[in-house]
């Protein structure tokens, strides 16, 4: 009989092991596989709706502040470490990427919950964390969901009622090799500011015939700079259409296929551009996806002029 007690117990043991369950402080100490083990799995594309944060989770799910500490970061909630610590964290999915790996982490209080996406390398070193997901109790003037998609781009999707209307603003990043998250693109139904265009290529050298800056209308630039040689150029994009509604941006360093033509491939996507220069002006048409870096509705194509180079 006692036999039989003991393999029983440790037919128990074992599977538990295998369950997922939490680690039993005391026991060991916690590795970072034991700790990857508390989050779900998940595959891309992995959507966190702002409604599904305020659903309540049993206690004995929840995830300690020190383990957090120990394999990703306890500056989830910026330098207030005193409500860090009132906080409640639960795993919810665990993502694992070609380069990186991705945990998304609940925070919650009383009356609110923000998700946040840590990012660690192959090795489980955190790099870096960014709040995806938001939502409080009872309040519906503004909300945030996320997302990380088939090509593990990042968005974030925060809605706000301004009077009786909804606006939505989705903004998208991009995490490099060292977990630096870069914004690519940011795209709003909100009324436009009629302010200048940011173009982060200004400064560099226009010596080549077709370098400088292309317009339509007030909001919309094609900006044309020097390569490293004659047969490239660097590029910068960005266009506002419908009255706010659809907006694109994108920069990247094209070649020249021809006297008078020009492309640009994406790496990261099968987004291509195409570029038809003649006289004063530049015509662009979109070759492939480029849903990443615009919105849905509408396309990088258009004619544009040249300005004329202003004396500084």
């Amino acid at each position: 009989m006692n036999r039989l007690l003991a393999l029983l117990l440790a037919v128990g043991i074992l599977t538990g092991c295998g369950s997922g369950q939490k680690h039993a402080p005391g026991e060991r100490p916690l590795t970072f596989s034991d700790f990857k083990a508390l989050f779900p799995e998940q595959k891309v594309p992995y959507r966190l709706m702002a409604d599904s944060l305020l659903k309540k989770m049993p206690d004995s799910l929840a995830v300690q502040l020190s383990e957090l500490k120990m394999f990703l970061t306890d500056t989830l909630t910026g330098t207030d470490t005193t409500r860090a610590k009132r906080l409640k964290y639960f795993p919810l999915a665990y993502i694992a990427g070609p380069d990186m790996q991705y945990f998304v982490v609940k925070a919650v209080d009383k009356s609110s919950a923000t998700a946040y996406l840590c990012i660690t390398d192959k090795k489980g070193k955190y790099l870096n964390a960014l709040a995806v997901a938001s939502k409080k109790e009872g309040s519906n003037t503004e909300q945030m969901s996320g997302m990380v998609d088939s090509k593990y781009l990042i968005k974030t999707s925060t809605e706000r009622q301004v009077g009786s209307n909804t606006a939505l603003r989705e903004d998208f990043y991009m995490a490099g090799a060292d977990g630096r998250l870069t914004l690519i693109m940011t795209n709003s139904n909100g009324p436009t500011t009629g302010g200048p265009i940011f173009n982060p290529i200004d400064t560099l050298p226009r010596k080549h015939k077709f370098s400088g800056d292309y317009t339509l209308g007030d909001m919309s630039l094609v900006a044309i700079r020097d390569g490293q040689d004659a047969k490239s150029f660097q590029f910068f994009i960005s266009f506002v259409k419908d009255n706010g509604g659809c907006r694109g941006e994108l920069n990247g360093i094209g070649h020249f296929t021809g006297s008078n033509k020009g492309e640009y491939k994406d790496k990261e996507s099968s987004c291509g551009i195409a570029f038809q220069f003649s006289g004063s002006r530049v015509s662009i048409r979109e070759v492939g996806g480029c849903g990443a870096y615009r919105g849905i509705k509408c396309f990088f194509e258009g004619s544009f002029t040249k300005k004329k180079k202003s004396d500084k």
